[in-house]
């Protein structure tokens, strides 16, 4: 797996390439990550209404038979656990909420796990989520020929590969078929060339600097060889706000710039700040403190600073409480602008 999840990850920021496309080509990078001999599947879908989410695109790798599918939503129909089609995640309730998981660890998918022999006689699967409060997401995943305990350690890089893949996404969204416009330009060494779209960037250009490096280094040899280290050192966002990506000028110059791309939030109440939603709105996601602080590029004292703040600013006592006050808010302010 060294080096294959660093090309995966770095084949999922690809923003020239159509929805369809991009699902191919993410599940053909990642056949050599997670294909244990029944191949690779993937989609994008859209759960913006969680009781039905819809599927948009979907791929197999060569060695995944589409034909196992049909036999496989027949028998998911007929057990009456779940809503199985071709439309239809399947199990999008007991897996929504997750990041990154392996089937028979998680307690609501036993019902399915029989079901799965239809994919090639397997016993589990093991996927990758990408979710955000945006409601659209990706689901990458293989089924598994037994039901082998996945190592934590794997779990870990995965969840930093789908902390990754959702900020893809959200960026793919945003620019649509243009380039997006950068907020900064450095050089691969961290040095800031132009910040003249980005406000606030030249009061944080020792973390762009630090980042920047980062996010070169993670392709050199030597990092490939520790995967572990590159993408603990190579996040999603910076300070919540910017994306990394690689650009080369007309002479083959390489750059790397910063472009605005924080995640989407539905705050309830307008004295919670900015970053106080952000986090609010990854832990209703149900995202640990470590995962928000890896996806919104921020240390986890601090993840852990603003949902206390934000627990306080909400009159809860407890996470779950500010949690249930978060949802109802944002229910109620949602409900209010559908009656507009």
């Amino acid at each position: 797996m060294e080096g294959a999840l660093l090309d995966c990850l770095a084949a999922s920021y690809r923003l020239d390439l159509d929805g369809a496309e991009y699902v191919r080509h993410l599940v053909e990078e990642a056949a050599p990550l997670l294909d244990r001999g029944l191949g690779v599947m993937a989609y994008t879908y859209v759960a913006r209404d969680p009781a039905h989410p819809v599927i948009d695109h979907l791929a197999t790798s060569k060695r995944f038979d589409p034909h196992w599918l049909p036999s496989f939503y027949e028998a998911v129909e007929a057990a009456g656990v779940d809503v199985g089609s071709p439309q239809h995640p399947t199990g999008f309730e007991a897996w929504g909420h997750l990041t990154c998981g392996q089937a028979s660890a998680v307690p609501a998918m036993q019902p399915l796990l029989p079901l799965l022999a239809h994919i090639g006689g397997s016993r589990d699967a093991f996927a990758v989520n990408a979710l955000d409060a945006s409601g659209q997401g990706l689901w990458i995943g293989a089924p598994l020929p037994s039901t082998a305990k996945v190592p934590a350690a794997r779990i870990t890089l995965f969840t930093r590969f789908a902390a990754h893949l959702t900020s893809a996404l959200r960026l793919r969204r945003r620019a649509g078929p243009a380039k997006p416009r950068p907020a900064a330009v450095l050089s691969p060494s961290g040095t800031l060339l132009d910040a003249e779209n980005g406000e606030g960037v030249v009061e944080v250009r020792e973390e762009l600097r630090r980042a920047t490096v980062a996010f070169d280094q993670a392709r050199t040899k030597k990092m490939r060889a520790d995967v572990e280290l590159a993408t603990r050192r190579w996040r999603p966002l910076v300070l919540s706000r910017w994306s990394l990506l690689d650009e080369f000028d007309s002479d083959g110059r390489r750059f790397v710039v910063a472009v605005e791309n924080a995640p989407p939030t539905r705050p309830p109440r307008k004295d919670l700040s900015e970053r106080e939603h952000q986090v609010m709105t990854q832990a209703h996601l149900g995202h640990a403190d470590k995962v928000i602080a890896y996806e919104l590029g921020l240390s986890t004292s601090t993840v852990r600073v603003l949902l206390h703040r934000a627990t306080r600013k909400l009159g809860a006592s407890t996470r779950r409480e500010a949690l249930a006050r978060f949802d109802a808010l944002t229910k109620e302010r949602d409900g209010k602008k559908s009656e507009r």
